[in-house]
């Protein structure tokens, strides 16, 4: 069955493929309409990408240009680090017996907090350079499976067309031939009849 399209009994259920119970190949059964049966399965595929692939790919393509999470949580992250760093600092301060004056204290704490934006901005330009890379690659890799599908559509459509186009070829040639044979036949049977009186 061609996924599980039942529009024409006889297509659908006749067996496709190679048959590994028995080692042998099943052929494709015969059809009367090689036009509307690609007709029926291009329709039956559209209908499987609206049903199964459509919403999915609408979703991504909403991500892909409004997604802002890695610029989110970097904004998130940055006073954290900051922190971390403050504390880290006291700590080192604390451990030596170091004492600061009020003037060594304000100038350490306006020192952490400077250091905090650098880290806020390096982190949130970062953060806008992954996400845009990120955002992009998902674009590209979801336009790049629509052109494989639609090359390879384009393809078996090209291919159609040509097995088409060589049937009608083969068939007027054989209505040349047979119209010259018949010519040919009844110029011999008269060329005989003129001989036998």
């Amino acid at each position: 069955m061609w996924g599980g399209y039942n529009r024409n009994s006889r297509l659908a259920d006749a067996p496709i493929g190679y048959n590994q119970a028995q080692g042998s190949s099943v052929s494709l059964p015969n059809v009367s309409d090689p036009d509307q049966a690609l007709a029926d399965i291009t329709y039956q595929q559209y209908q499987d990408y609206v049903t199964n692939f459509q919403d999915y790919e609408k979703e991504l393509i909403e991500k892909a240009t409004t997604d802002t999470s890695l610029i989110d949580q970097a904004a998130e992250d940055a006073p954290e680090a900051t922190r971390v760093a403050a504390e880290s600092q006291r700590r080192s301060i604390g451990r030596y017996g170091a004492n600061l004056t009020p003037a060594q204290a304000q100038e350490m704490n306006r020192s952490v907090q400077r250091g905090g934006q650098l880290s806020l901005v390096d982190a949130l330009t970062n953060a806008r350079v992954a996400q845009q890379e990120q955002n992009s690659a998902l674009l590209s890799n979801l336009i790049n499976i629509g052109q494989g599908l639609n090359r390879s559509a384009l393809g078996q459509l090209g291919s159609a067309a040509q097995n088409q186009s060589a049937r009608e070829q083969a068939y007027s040639s054989a209505r040349a031939q047979s119209k010259a044979s018949t010519i040919g036949t009844i110029g011999a049977l008269g060329a005989a009849a003129i001989m036998f009186l």
